[in-house]
């Protein structure tokens, strides 16, 4: 028997009101000739040298240095010292950083496979501008140097240690009827469920799903992975976008608490939840620094990998899928990969170099380069040409049902890619047609109708069924996969 459940209203999305927050602030004066030039070597190294923005270079050196200046005040002092960016020096996606607004598609719109498929959202209220630069005027906490530098420094420990050791992903697909509980994407895609049955209405399961969700991440935090950090920001990223912010605190708290039970005090870990835990939600301009904040982190990581990817060892896939499979979740979409095409396709072929040609138990590595391959061709790309020639020569190689378990889910994969292409020509019966294969194959890869890959897909084909107007068929593939996400919901321990 289960115990009683939570009040629900504790975990539904709900937006505090904007009242500024109460800050003291350095004042804005004209400051001397000498107060400037005492700055400017500081100045040209955050704007050159790290590659800052404007505003953010304006809010570090008012909370960190006691340093306060207009923007104009600042504009005109690059100007007399002839300091400027190149065009080259731009960091992918520093350029405007996009809305949700922008950066959603539509609801019915047909996602990729991994993390970031949508399903109506009629119930749950959006934060607006999470990606827009916050207000100068609005004093962040020293947290910005402090998370930045956290990230890095778990980045680069990862590169320096991580080189041998079999990494989740790898154990998902040896066993993907039987994944992992310690891997965080299961995490992540439990709170998406969360946020899929909320905007059905089903709060009394969203409930539950938060549960399980709380006791998944124990088990995910037992595990000092490379993936662990990225998934957690994702899914408070996603907590914040989607105005759960009861449960953004709950979640932030007990990653905390758990996190000092399991790791050193100066784990980098600990040391990014601290700071998250003291910002600012509840007022607009916070949750748009936090989101600001986030976003930068991943921009620097993404150089950061893309810099070392070029060296990288053939066991190394989770610094590849770090990037490519899971850089469609919110916080990472945009990230500038196609401007490295040379560099990741020469990377990615070298990966492959060493595989044998036959599907099999022994083949899983192959099939994790083509679905690379793939997806960075169609999604960073936009290639469809070509990643539709890809995506056929996966199915072709994976078409057999009696082969490896992966072989179906690295199939499902490639039904789900052709669903978009053919979306894309408004091939409406092949659309309906790949995404009811690739729910079959989810559900033969995992052995299982209630798997997460199995009920988010199943949002995908409902969403389609709306979009082209079949509403019977979507209320009823909806209602399938609420049944299933209960019956996957049934054994949350007490």
């Amino acid at each position: 028997m289960h115990p009683v459940r939570p009040r629900l209203p504790a975990l539904a999305p709900r937006l505090p009101g904007n009242s500024p927050p109460v800050v003291e602030r350095p004042s804005v004066k004209e400051h001397t000739e000498q107060e400037w030039l005492a700055q400017k070597d500081l100045i040209e190294k955050l704007y050159i040298g790290d590659n800052r923005k404007l505003n953010e270079i304006m809010a570090l050196m008012e909370t960190k240095y006691g340093f306060a200046a207009t923007e104009q005040m600042y504009k005109k002092r690059f100007k007399k010292w002839n300091i400027r960016k190149r065009a080259y020096r731009k960091s992918p996606g520093e350029t405007t950083l996009p809305s949700p607004s922008s950066t959603t598609s539509s609801s019915t719109d047909l996602k990729h496979d991994d993390d970031v498929e949508e399903v109506p959202r009629t119930m749950t209220p959006t934060v607006t501008g999470l990606d827009l630069v916050p207000n100068p005027s609005f004093k962040p906490l020293a947290d910005l140097e402090l998370i930045l530098n956290g990230v890095l420094s778990w980045s680069s420990g990862k590169l320096e240690t991580y080189r041998i050791a079999s990494d989740p992903m790898s154990q998902y697909l040896a066993t993907p009827n039987q994944p992992p509980i310690q891997d965080s994407r299961t995490m992540y895609r439990t709170f998406e469920l969360v946020f899929d049955l909320w905007s059905y209405g089903k709060g009394d399961l969203a409930g539950m799903a938060a549960r399980k969700g709380f006791y998944v991440l124990e088990f995910v935090l037992t595990e000092d992975h490379p993936d662990l950090l990225w998934h957690i920001l994702d899914t408070i990223y996603d907590m914040i976008d989607r105005g759960h912010l009861q449960l953004l605190g709950m979640f932030i708290r007990h990653a905390l608490v758990l996190s000092r039970q399991r790791f050193p005090a100066n784990h980098p870990l600990i040391r990014i939840l601290q700071q998250l835990l003291a910002c600012d939600y509840q007022t607009e301009d916070g949750r748009q620094f936090i989101c600001y904040l986030l976003r930068q982190a991943w921009l620097r990581n993404v150089d950061l990998l893309a810099e070392y990817i070029k060296l990288s060892a053939p066991q190394e896939f989770w610094l590849y899928e770090q990037l490519i499979w899971d850089g469609r979740t919110k916080l990472r979409r945009n990230n500038g990969l196609a401007n490295r095409r040379e560099i990741m396709y020469e990377a990615l072929e070298n990966l492959g170099h060493h595989e044998v040609p036959v599907p099999s138990d022994d083949n899983v590595e192959k099939l994790r380069v083509d679905a690379l391959m793939l997806e960075f061709t169609q999604m960073d790309l936009d290639d469809k040409e070509k990643a539709e020639q890809m995506a056929l020569d996966l199915l072709d190689i994976t078409q057999y049902e009696t082969g490896a378990l992966s072989n179906a889910r690295f199939h499902a994969y490639a039904r789900k890619m052709l669903a978009r292409l053919c979306e894309s020509r408004e091939a409406w019966d092949q659309v309906e047609q790949n995404l009811k294969y690739a729910i079959h194959m989810r559900e033969a890869a995992h052995g299982t109708t209630t798997n997460l890959r199995v009920i988010r897909d199943m949002w995908v084909l409902a969403a389609y069924y709306n979009k082209v107007g079949k509403i019977d068929d979507a209320l009823r593939v909806a209602q399938d996969a609420i049944t299933r996400a209960q019956q996957y919901l049934h054994d949350i321990p007490g």
